[in-house]
This record gives C-alpha cells, sequence and structure tokens, in this order.
C-alpha cells in the first residue's frame, strides 16, 4: 500500500488533478484500514486506522454471517468504459495490516469542529484487528474509485449524528488539508448511509467523495474516490454504493 500511495504522490500529471486526488482517496482509504487488502493477498506492509471511536476489545465469537461480503466483486462490470477493474477476494485483517503508521498525515489530522470526526468516517467503517474486508478497485484516466466491503468481529452501532458538521476543516499536512461538507446520500432501506465531499485547497484538483452504508451492526460498504465532472462523479459513486449493498445482499440484478 505504501509503494501504491507513494507513486501516486510523486510528480502528479498534468490530468486536471486526478493524480493527485488519487493520492487522497488512497491515503483515505489506507486510513480505514483496508489498503494492506487492497493492495494484494500476502502483503507485509503495515498501515494504520483512523483513530478508534470503539474502544478495544477482545474479539467476540463471531456469529453465523447474514451478509456475505465477497459477493461485492460482483459490480466489477458497472464501473465506466475505460476503467481498470480488479476485484480483491476477503482478508481478515491482522494487527500489522491496521497498526502501522504509513497514513500519520491523515490519522493526525485535526479536525474542526472535533466532533465531526465520525462524519468524516463512522466508527463503522473504521476497523479493528479480526474485520473482514474485501473490495475492488477502478482505475482509469477519468478518475480512480474503490469500493469495500467490512465484516467486523464485533457489533458496532452507528451512533448519532453530531451536530453542527455540515462543513468540516481538515489541516496538519498537504495530504490531509481541505474542507469536508456533507452531500445526499443514497436512501437504502434497512440501512444507514452518509455522504461526504473532500475538496482540497488547489482548485486544480478534482474533490473525493466517500459514500458509506451500514447494513447491520457488523456489515458495512465504503466507495470512496474521485472522478472527472463529465462522468457526473457524485450520482456514479452513489450508483455503486447502492449496487454494492445489493450484491453483498444477494439482491443484484443481471
Amino acid at each position: 500500500m505504501v509503494v501504491v500511495v507513494t507513486a501516486m504522490a510523486v510528480e502528479p500529471k498534468p490530468d486536471g488533478g486526478r493524480q493527485t486526488a488519487a493520492r487522497h482517496g488512497l491515503v483515505l482509504l489506507a486510513a480505514l484500514g483496508v489498503g494492506a487488502t487492497l493492495a494484494g493477498c500476502g502483503a507485509s506492509t503495515e498501515v494504520a486506522p483512523a483513530g478508534s471511536v470503539v474502544s478495544q476489545q477482545p474479539a467476540a465469537e463471531p456469529s453465523p454471517a447474514p451478509y456475505d461480503i465477497s459477493r461485492v466483486d460482483a459490480i466489477k462490470d458497472d464501473f465506466p468504459a475505460g476503467f481498470t477493474v480488479q476485484a480483491h477476494p476477503a482478508k481478515t485483517l491482522g494487527e500489522q495490516d491496521i497498526g502501522g503508521s504509513a497514513v500519520a498525515a491523515f490519522t493526525d489530522a485535526t479536525v474542526e469542529p472535533p466532533q465531526c470526526r465520525s462524519v468524516v468516517i463512522p466508527p463503522y467503517v473504521d476497523p479493528k484487528a479480526g474485520t473482514e474486508a474485501a473490495g475492488v478497485i477502478g482505475q482509469g484516466d477519468q478518475g480512480n474509485m474503490y469500493v469495500v466491503a467490512l465484516r467486523s468481529p464485533n457489533p458496532i452501532a452507528a451512533g448519532d449524528d453530531p451536530a453542527g458538521c455540515d462543513r468540516i476543516s481538515l489541516s496538519g499536512s498537504p495530504e490531509a488539508t481541505g474542507t469536508v461538507e456533507r452531500i445526499p446520500a443514497p436512501a437504502i432501506a434497512g440501512a444507514t448511509t452518509t455522504g461526504v465531499k473532500l475538496s482540497v485547497a488547489d482548485p486544480e484538483e478534482d474533490p473525493d467523495y466517500l459514500y458509506t452504508a451500514a447494513l447491520d451492526d457488523r456489515t458495512s460498504i465504503v466507495v470512496m474516490g474521485s472522478a472527472g465532472d463529465q462522468l457526473d462523479p457524485q450520482r456514479l459513486m452513489s450508483d455503486l454504493l447502492v449496487k454494492a449493498v445489493d450484491a453483498v445482499r444477494g439482491q443484484q440484478q443481471s
């Protein structure tokens, strides 16, 4: 994962900011604790999770999963034409996957107002050791998008929606400086959904979008990334969230 982030961060190309915006997307994805999984099986690089909202507890004996996160790969054909898509099978994250400091630039960022951190990264997509993760990556000249399904070993409630968080600022480093604003998330029956838009200071860079859905107190999905305006990225990634939820629930349409 560190190799990928480094490669994306060096010498951004004049492509409307998508290379640099992709770097931010990768940093955020790693901050969610799933970067090592999506970098490929057998990766030994340590990455850091974003600061936990739920305290560390010994993993409870998991009950049979009502949802199969590995089915998230069913959306691999739903990315726009021109994207190279890779599906990554489910992997159980260990301490070494989420216990390093490779994304300290983001995890150490200052969030204002401070109570709004859970709006950027809801607690149910902030995994611990023992979390299972599976995902799909779509990359192309017009953008980079990432879809991750998570299965927590312990129940994590969606939590209350904090007030005063319609616009949030992040600061601390060039990789984690900008503004975050809430955007409408798709309404999905039986799920809690969120949506935010991350804009960095450089107006030449495409913004990142991050959508989440909690299907129950153990299963969640994240869709994030950036894309050119011609693809209508807000609608595109919102639709991918809906399709990913359907896939994990086994309800996707052929």
